[in-house]
């Protein structure tokens, strides 16, 4: 019989729901006297675990010292220390963890030969880029000396053996971690933060026995002993979600001063959708998305953003004519937030009408806006506030219905032929893909979507073409194409006339033949 000990733990999700708080200025006072001294105690904390990397060692989950052995001093007490120290790892967490996926990418996309890449792949996993020395574990065959780099136990005919990683190579580790850090993951200030997150320790979430008030909310404050007791009342959706109140609590003070209580609700994640098709997904030019199945959704969104987009641009004329900064006018920040909520609204309800077709997954790019006739500065918004949206929603997607995401390499989507695979510049015209080899006319963003979801199979198959650099992938589609047609493929201002007949012939019945 299996021990309730080895039963694998069930996936939770875990969703925030800010709540509104009922407490008087006292209360409010006392627990917004928490924030200098959680500031302090953040960037304290975060400069002791800074070290521990430097000095090569891993972060622990759990604070590894007592309060008293800390490089710091402060006046909170040793429980409010703990929820700092949780604070303080998930951020640093968070940012090794992006660090490690930059420097993966920097490592696959140079021209370092193979052992060499592995040996860089290994001290990264390992976070060891400050490591002044390390071996790593390999698995050595006894008769013919061939070594494979391995952290499981040797079978038969192996042993296990130890490989010093060279000096250089550590240097060259650290090299690219600074920069990194410099130009893409830059190490957050927590010493700046606005948010103090309060595990159960300090933070107990109580049901309220009184009908004015869904929730009681105690939280210690400075003082020895003193407990603020905030009365919370819940919103329809926090009673409708699914999951149980844990005892933990977000608070965040806002730039005037206030505080925004937000609760946490965990609940079981689903399980994978077991049927359907995966379905490409890309960002159009006159639309928001464009489908593999040649579907296009949020066409009505683009002339409200192209209005909003005409209504900041004359906003922001007027006012660097005057000489005022665009940040500080609050008409022109109102405008922005209502573009970023208009974007992530149109996101949530394409993509939540996606996900009830019988589908088991999408396939996505690392999304980029495209043109779609509007200014510079709301195509990055687009980009900006859209990819954010998108990831957001998928995770949430696939957490609540099991929706499969799979995230594919962007480059020459929008010039690859669906049909025969040619890359050319010239096969795209605004919304019009004539594909310069087979002939193919489609509409360019659902070509796109065609591309993004054939390349699916480079994830599933573990192909290192999804993270390589653009002109990596370009010789190997290149490749392909010439593997395919027993040809090169056109260059630029060439119309494939020179290309063999019967191949030609050959593509063109594929790119007229039904989708």
């Amino acid at each position: 019989m299996t021990e309730a000990t080895d039963l694998p733990r069930e996936a939770t999700k875990v969703r925030a729901y800010p709540l509104q708080a009922f407490a008087n200025a006292g209360k409010l006072s006392r627990v917004h006297a928490l924030l200098g001294p959680w500031r302090l105690a953040l960037g304290g904390m975060q400069s002791q675990l800074y070290r521990q990397l430097l000095d090569g060692k891993p972060l622990m989950k759990r604070m590894p010292t007592k309060v008293t052995d800390l490089s710091f001093t402060t006046e909170l007490s040793a429980r409010q220390v703990k929820s700092i120290y949780n604070q303080t790892f998930q951020a640093m967490n968070s940012w090794t963890g992006l660090v490690k996926n930059a420097v993966r990418e920097l490592i696959s996309g140079s021209r370092l030969d193979d052992e060499t890449q592995t040996v860089l792949y290994r001290v990264n996993a390992r976070t060891a880029w400050f490591t002044k020395e390390l071996s790593l574990p390999i698995l050595v065959n006894t008769e013919t000396g061939e070594i494979r780099h391995s952290d499981g136990k040797p079978g038969r005919g192996w042993a296990a053996a130890e490989l010093p990683v060279p000096a250089e190579l550590l240097k060259l580790s650290r090299h690219m971690v600074k920069q990194v850090s410099k130009h893409a993951v830059s190490l957050p200030n927590l010493s700046r933060v606005n948010t103090m997150l309060m595990d159960g320790t300090i933070a107990q979430v109580e049901s309220s026995k009184d009908s004015s008030f869904d929730y009681w909310l105690r939280i210690s404050t400075m003082k020895k002993g003193d407990v603020a007791r905030i009365p919370l009342r819940a919103h329809r959706h926090f009673h409708h979600a699914p999951g149980e109140v844990s005892d933990f609590v977000q608070l965040n003070v806002r730039k005037d001063g206030s505080l925004q209580f937000v609760l946490q609700k965990k609940s079981p994640v689903a399980q994978p959708r077991p049927h359907g098709v995966h379905l490409g997904l890309d960002w159009g030019m006159k639309s928001l998305f464009a489908t593999s199945d040649g579907r296009l959704f949020g066409v009505g969104a683009m002339p409200h953003l192209r209005e909003l987009d005409r209504q900041a641009l004359e906003l922001a004329k007027s006012l660097q004519g005057q000489g005022i900064r665009l940040k500080t006018n609050r008409r022109y920040r109102n405008l922005q937030q209502r573009m970023r909520e208009y974007i992530t609204n149109e996101v949530n309800r394409i993509l939540n009408k996606l996900a009830k077709d019988d589908i088991q997954g999408l396939v996505v790019e690392k999304l980029d806006a495209m043109d779609g006739g509007m200014s510079r500065d709301m195509n990055r918004l687009i980009t900006r506030f859209g990819r954010a949206a998108v990831k957001k929603k998928l995770a949430t997607l696939t957490e609540d219905t099991g929706l499969d995401v799979v995230e594919v390499n962007a480059a020459y989507t929008s010039k690859e032929c669906s049909s025969c695979g040619l890359v050319h510049d010239g096969n795209r015209s605004g919304l019009k893909f004539h594909c310069r080899f087979c002939g193919r006319k489609t509409h360019a963003d659902i070509d796109g979507a065609r591309v993004v979801l054939s390349r699916r199979s480079w994830q599933v198959q573990g192909d290192a073409k999804t993270k390589s650099q653009r002109g990596t992938v370009r010789r190997r589609l290149d490749g392909a194409f010439e593997a395919r047609w027993g040809c090169a493929p056109p260059t630029a201002g060439s119309t494939g006339s020179r290309i063999p007949g019967s191949r030609r012939r050959s593509a063109v019945r594929l790119a007229t033949a039904p989708s």
